[in-house]
């Protein structure tokens, strides 16, 4: 095993070197924040728990409809804040000494290109690294937009928003990608009046049209307004407020916040890493370009996680992570088949996995096969008084393989898990049916999504 450079903490890079070290590899991994990277500290984890808290405060507010009294529900920000940061200090001591104990040396500092089995560290513990091999890890960051007013005080991109001491009265969130729909969720639990303001048609465009229409009706009954086929012109300050200028359906718009949230998606850190120098361009958005195996243009040096492109997720990079470091031990591992689930924890919970109906239909030149079940219709859904919602599974013709499936009402973000391994095995729709699911649970409705396919489900009638 070649020793290593890893460039970046975050998912990838502290995965990359994790399991280097495994393998057998001295690594050293260079970060100049915390490790962890957006992930740990500035996206995954302080998010959801700020999506746990807007949960407790939910289930605080309906306990009475379980015969539970409680007087004086309230909400403190500070405190949920408080308790975020912990988390999250947490879990980032957690990282540090698992890298340590895997025998991993971390310098701190801006790791940058000097050659291809070189890496040179500015920062902290300035210096220059030799290795046989480097894998770039160096993330995202939030994308910026040309929006006349994007830089007044009050306009702020996620990173920004988490570190706001205390809770804006009104929010106005530019992007209803999956940033922007789980910060709306949130902020509305806690009392914050949010309108969503989205460019394309519909909410999460990258997900199953009917299911971004559910979750846009289910935000409207949230009193969150939601904005689709709407283009923001500008931001101005009015009273103390930001105005943003929309123009929608043909009309004007003009919608009154405290702060506004950019939320347009995120684009690769991958500015001055001394890439050109070595003859690696970088693609359209700033990707690095890599093979099946994940290595650049120069064999020696591989890159991992969203440097490379889409899907820019967490669980993206610690796959890419392993496939690296195995291929650097001689193993065979290529990346490009894998089947990545998108987990959006709003409310209710949307989550997806494999082709959208309209991506079958063209992948098929056809109608694919659908079966839709309601979490209504379950016993455990009831139970929880939790029935938003269903599971809809796609299928080749003739209860054929299994394309997609796409969830959205409780606990989505985990049912997805199931729904992964259907898709990328290549299970068909009778091999869903027939395994036997617990009762009561919810993941009942993954298969009975199947049978409404094959026509005989148990727990619901069929549309006629």
């Amino acid at each position: 095993m070649p020793d290593v450079i890893v460039v970046g903490g975050g998912p990838g890079g502290y995965a990359s070197a994790i399991h280097c070290a495994q393998l057998g590899a001295k690594v050293t991994l260079v970060e100049a924040d915390r490790v962890g990277g957006t992930c740990l500290n500035r996206g995954c984890i302080p998010t959801k728990a700020m999506f746990e808290a807007a949960r407790v405060l939910r289930d605080a507010t309906r306990a009475a409809d379980f015969g539970v009294r409680l007087d004086g529900v309230a909400f403190d920000y500070a405190q949920m804040a408080a308790r975020r940061d912990r988390v999250v200090a947490g879990l980032v001591n957690g990282l540090g000494q698992l890298l340590k104990g895997n025998g991993v040396t971390v310098v701190r500092g801006r790791g940058r290109l000097a050659g291809a089995n070189a890496v040179e560290v500015a920062g902290a513990e300035p210096g220059r690294l030799q290795a046989d091999a480097v894998i770039l890890a160096p993330g995202s960051v939030s994308a910026r937009v040309p929006i006349p007013g994007a830089d007044l005080p009050g306009v702020v991109d996620s990173d920004g928003l988490l570190t706001m001491a205390s809770q804006p009265k009104s929010l106005c969130i530019i992007g209803g990608g999956v940033i922007g729909c789980e910060f709306a969720s949130i902020f509305a639990a806690y009392g914050t009046e949010v309108t969503i303001v989205e460019m394309m048609p519909q909410l999460l465009p990258p997900a199953d049209e009917e299911i971004a229409r559910r979750l846009a009706g289910s935000f409207r009954r949230a009193k969150i307004g939601v904005l689709t086929g709407a283009k923001v012109t500008g931001i101005r300050e009015a009273l103390g407020l930001r105005a943003v200028d929309v123009e929608v359906d043909g009309g004007r718009q003009e919608i009154a916040a405290e702060v506004v949230l950019v939320a347009v998606g995120r684009r690769p850190n991958t500015a001055d890493l001394g890439l050109e120098a070595l003859g690696i361009q970088l693609g359209r958005g700033g990707v690095i370009p890599v093979d099946g195996q994940l290595r650049t243009p120069v064999p020696s040096v591989l890159a991992v996680g969203d440097a490379i492109g889409a899907p820019m997720l967490a669980h993206a990079g610690f796959a890419q992570a392993l496939v690296a470091a195995d291929v650097l031990a001689g193993h065979a591992a290529e990346w490009g088949s894998q089947l990545v689930p998108s987990p959006v924890f709003c409310h209710p919970e949307v989550a997806w996995v494999g082709l959208t109906e309209a991506e079958a239909r063209a992948a098929l030149g056809g109608d694919p096969q659908v079966g839709r079940f309601p979490f209504s219709a379950l016993g455990r859904a009831q139970i929880a008084g939790e029935t938003e919602g269903f599971v809809k599974l796609i299928a080749e013709p003739g209860g054929g393989r299994v394309l997609g499936v796409h969830i959205i009402g409780p606990h989505a973000t985990e049912l997805v898990s199931e729904a992964s391994v259907l898709v990328q095995c290549g299970l068909v729709v009778e091999d869903v049916e027939g395994s036997i699911h617990p009762h009561p649970t919810l993941s009942e409705a993954v298969a009975e999504a199947a049978a409404m396919v094959l026509g005989r489900p148990l727990d619901a009638l069929m549309r006629r």
